[in-house]
């Protein structure tokens, strides 16, 4: 009987401590960021951008390093006070790295804008997504949609 609950103990000892070295390491916390600028080009021209969201790196402990961005972005470009172009994004980056070398860069994201055609006077509003991937030096996969009306 003790022979069992030895192996049996022995069994989930090693168990446990073949788990514990294949986990994963422990995920960084989300670290939030917000931004806001204006810049004044003169003749009357601005442009001002607000960017907000969070920002998570991770390293594994094969030394893959994953860093992760969600945001949410607008800005305005006025003349004189007037908006001649306004928009918001909403987006996700991922970015994986090995040893400083790119392994994989991932970007997806939509949103819309709209501007004053220069020659009619009139509003245009557009609506946009993209989503490609980049890895092992070459664009994987490619997606980029603009619609206008």
């Amino acid at each position: 009987m003790r022979t069992r609950i030895s192996l049996v103990m022995s069994a989930v000892l090693l168990m446990l401590s073949v788990l514990s070295i294949v986990q994963p390491a422990a995920a960084a916390p989300a670290e939030p960021f917000q931004t806001a600028e204006c810049f004044d080009f003169g003749g009357g021209y601005e442009y001002c951008y607000e960017a907000h969201g969070v920002f998570q790196e991770n390293t594994s402990k094969s030394g893959n390093t994953k860093y992760t961005y969600n945001a949410t972005s607008s800005y305005t470009f006025t003349l004189n006070g007037q908006d001649i172009q306004s928009g918001s994004e909403k987006y996700h980056s991922t970015f994986i790295a090995k040893d400083g070398e790119s392994q994989v860069y991932h970007d997806r994201g939509r949103g819309s804008f709209s501007y004053v055609d220069f020659f009619t006077g009139e509003q245009v509003n557009c609506t946009y997504d993209y989503n490609w991937i980049y890895a092992n030096g070459e664009v994987r996969h490619e997606i980029n949609n603009v619609d206008c009306g």
